[in-house]
């Protein structure tokens, strides 16, 4: 129990990031949120491993354009791959500097932080599960951001 409590806590500690937009934009997460993004990593990884693949390891570059992406479309209230005239997703793991051969995203919104709400969403529905089940993808970053009006945003990003 204690191993299993501190390695999920490591594992928050490396998905948890500070926020991206600068001086001047704030984004919240919710309580809990380094739980719940490994909460989320332990649920992919685990339904890999049902498929015979490797687990997706956590990777800073990843974690930090995930966090920007969540936090972006929270404080500008949009919900897409890509902010209207903004960088796409190779752009912005670039950007971070995450090089990259393959890259891949899920993202969801919903009322509730809880994992079972963003593993729910993406597990019915086959472009985003077939990201979850890629054997392309080895690194992984999960974040979570929730907006002034409670939608709460989760972002995968994923490569190789």
């Amino acid at each position: 129990m204690i191993l299993q409590k501190t390695k999920t806590l490591a594992l928050a500690a490396m998905l948890c990031v500070a926020s991206p937009l600068g001086a001047g934009a704030s984004c919240a997460q919710p309580e809990g949120a380094g739980t719940l993004q490994a909460g989320l990593l332990e649920w992919i990884n685990a339904q890999r491993s049902e498929h015979g693949l490797a687990g997706l390891k956590p990777n800073r570059a990843l974690s930090n354009a995930a966090m920007a992406h969540a936090c972006d479309m929270a404080v500008r209230g949009y919900f897409s791959h890509q902010r209207p005239g903004g960088p796409d997703l190779k752009a912005r793991l670039k950007a971070v500097g995450y090089g990259l051969r393959k890259a891949g995203e899920n993202i969801a919104y919903s009322r509730q932080a809880k994992v079972s709400s963003a593993a729910e969403i993406w597990r019915n529905s086959p472009p985003h599960w077939k990201t979850i089940i890629s054997p392309d993808y080895k690194d992984i970053g999960i974040a979570i951001a929730v907006s002034d009006e409670g939608r709460v945003y989760w972002v995968m990003d994923v490569g190789k």
